[in-house]
């Protein structure tokens, strides 16, 4: 019994002792009540950290108000990442996590050794907003350790004040690392001149996949001709800015005798003939040169043809007439059709007397050995017949397209038929019978004899006398002539006085209409300067000619080569960054300055590949305002993408064999 009792009490004893000790759903604890062992193994480690996270804002609470900001800042944002770079690189590794972010975190993890690199750069307040600006970059490349290691070292080799310059140009870095001295000597020299900017697009423009040399080629023409540079580049850009490095000396010598955009017109045209100048004389006289073709007033004609400038000054007086009347074409006749020198200097005096006419002939006949044969003789003096026969089968052309041709056009018509003129049968003559031959062919206005009755037939009788050999036209028009002869006798025969008369009258209006059609014609394919176009590329075949005459009309609908170059500032500033290094590559290359590309190029971002490009409509004003802004953009990525290409080692070149 008692052992029974003894088994109740404990039994009892047992429940009362559960009910005190299990709380109840819903009951809170005690606020005294002390912490259960094993609330306190699930939380101890969030204690812990909570408590260092507090330690280390509370250590610096006796530092700057500058220090405290930054310190529980990095502890908000990073936790206890925070807290294990303090542990490792004190307060100057939490400002490289403020600038760098995550990328500092990567580089704390995977590369301590060039973290700490950086941390050390934070004693410089410039290179730390350096470091901000360039973060998203330093995060594109996390995976290239090579260029990672260069872009560090290189920013460690930059001295406080270079720093300080770029921090305020950002997107400028590349070119402070890859010429320091002499960028950061200029960026200083002009750090309050609102042209600086200008100076940052310039060198931007240019390549630094091969190094320092390009830029140190652009810098050298920048202090060279300070202002100078900088107005041919506003003028007409990278092409503008080369042609001061080719013939500064030239422009500074030039000085206000001629306009800017005048004279680098001229410059850039003639760019050929001025190099062999400077090869024998110095830059002040070919300045006056150049002056003198301002004086003359041909700055339009010199700067219109690469040749012009040429005709000016190897032919004076002749050749700057030739210019003046037959425009910068007479320049290339003379020079691309002509080789040797008599026939250039009968060529150049021809042109000089006759204008377009003899650009058309001497166009159209160069290759004419017969022709070349009397040009040296006769000199110009074979222009005007040999221009006016051999608008002939144009005549022809242009009276029978007419729709409804008048009784005297058709009578023209059907004389101009017979007779078969052209140039090349007076290029014949000339050469058979020399110049006299044709001396009445030459006459510029028919005169009142050769409307008289008999006339053709006398003039073919006196030709036969005199032993030449009459024309096809010759004979054409003195049989002619012999049908209104016999139309005379009849009229009179039948007492028709009137009729006469009206026969006169008619042969007179046909050779009138025959005159006044080829002065129609001639106006159209002379003064147009159609013809000469045309004729040089009838001795071209297929595309070829097409592609030469679609040019060579583009630009002469334009106004001609000078006028299309004048009106280049206005196409700069709409044509893309890739069009504008295209156009002036050839020009720059000349002056030692190899131009940037500006194609798409490729980074990592997050793991994933990025394509990034200067957006294809944009030119040089983006260009400046990129460079002018304190964000690193495109622009600089691919400037530091050229930079660090140069630095990368090169793979070695196996020896043959």
């Amino acid at each position: 019994m008692k052992r029974t009792f003894a088994v109740v009490v404990l039994l009892a004893a047992l429940g009362v002792m559960v009910k005190l000790t299990v709380k109840p759903a819903g009951v809170p604890a005690r606020p005294d009540a002390p912490a259960r062992p094993d609330a306190a193994g699930r939380d101890g480690a969030a204690v812990a950290e909570a408590t260092e996270e507090d330690a280390l804002v509370a250590r610096y609470k006796d530092a700057s108000a500058e220090d405290r900001e930054l310190v529980a800042r990095t502890v908000e944002r990073y936790r206890r990442n925070a807290v294990a770079v303090e542990r490792s690189d004190g307060l100057r590794g939490l400002k490289l996590l403020d600038r760098l972010d995550l990328e500092a975190l990567f580089l704390h993890e995977k590369y301590p050794s060039e973290f700490r690199r950086l941390r050390d750069l934070l004693d410089d307040a410039a290179a730390a907003d350096l470091l901000l600006h360039w973060r998203e970059y330093f995060g594109m490349k996390r995976a290239d350790e090579t260029d990672r290691k260069i872009l560090i070292a290189e920013l460690e080799g930059l001295s406080p004040a270079q720093r300080r310059l770029v921090a305020k140009h950002p997107n400028a870095l590349p070119l402070m690392l890859a010429e320091p001295e002499r960028v950061a000597e200029m960026m200083a020299a002009h750090a309050d001149d609102p042209a600086l900017v200008d100076r940052l697009v310039v060198l931007s423009l240019v390549s630094l996949e091969h190094g320092a040399a390009d830029v140190r080629a652009a810098l050298r023409i920048l202090e060279d001709h300070p202002t100078l540079a900088l107005d041919a580049f506003r003028l007409y850009g990278p092409e503008g800015f080369a042609l001061v490095g080719l013939y500064g000396p030239v422009l500074e010598s030039l000085g206000s005798a001629m306009p800017l955009d005048e004279s680098l017109i001229v410059l850039r045209v003639n760019t050929e003939f001025l190099d062999e100048q400077l090869q024998t004389h110095r830059p002040e006289t070919v300045a006056r040169r150049l002056a003198h073709v301002k004086a003359a007033g041909l700055v339009k004609e010199v700067g219109g043809s690469p040749n012009a400038l040429r005709l000016a000054v190897e032919y004076g007086e002749v050749g700057e007439k030739a210019l003046a009347k037959a425009g910068p074409d007479a320049a290339d006749v003379v020079y691309d059709d002509f080789t040797d020198p008599v026939l250039r200097r009968q060529a150049a005096a021809a042109l000089g007397d006759h204008g377009a006419m003899a650009l058309a002939m001497l166009e159209k006949y160069a290759v004419d050995p017969d022709f070349r044969e009397i040009l040296r003789l006769h000199g110009g003096a074979i222009i005007p017949p040999i221009a006016r026969a051999d608008a002939g089968p144009e005549t022809l052309a242009f009276l029978q397209a007419k729709e409804r041709p008048t009784f005297t056009e058709n009578l023209a018509k059907t004389a101009l038929y017979l007779s078969g003129d052209d140039g090349q049968a007076v290029v014949r003559a000339i050469r058979n019978d020399g110049l006299e031959r044709i001396a009445s062919l030459g006459d510029q206005e028919m005169r009142y004899y050769q409307f008289l009755p008999l006339y053709d037939m006398i003039h073919l009788g006196d030709v036969l006398r005199r032993g030449y050999a009459p024309t096809t036209g010759e004979t054409a028009w003195a049989l002619l002539d012999a049908c209104f002869v016999v139309t005379d006798v009849l009229s009179l025969a039948a007492i028709q006085p009137g009729a006469a008369v009206a026969v006169e009258a008619a042969r007179s209006e046909v050779k009138a209409t025959v005159r006044e059609a080829s002065r129609s014609v001639a106006r159209e394919t002379l003064e147009n300067g159609v013809e000469t176009a045309a004729k040089a590329a009838t001795r071209e075949s297929g595309d070829l000619a097409a592609r030469r005459l679609a040019r060579w009309w583009t630009v002469r609908a334009a106004g001609g080569l000078y006028q299309v170059l004048r009106r280049a500032p206005e196409a700069l500033p709409r044509m893309p960054l890739a069009q504008l290094a295209a156009v002036a590559r050839p020009l720059c290359a000349k002056a030692g300055l190899r131009l940037s590309t500006w194609a798409p190029f490729r980074l990592l971002k997050e793991g994933a590949e990025v394509v990034l490009q200067i957006p294809p409509q944009t030119g040089l004003k983006y260009l400046g305002a990129q460079l002018a802004q304190a964000t690193v953009g495109v622009v600089g990525f691919q400037k530091m993408e050229e930079h660090l290409a140069s630095r990368r080692p090169r793979p070695a070149v196996e020896p043959p064999g």
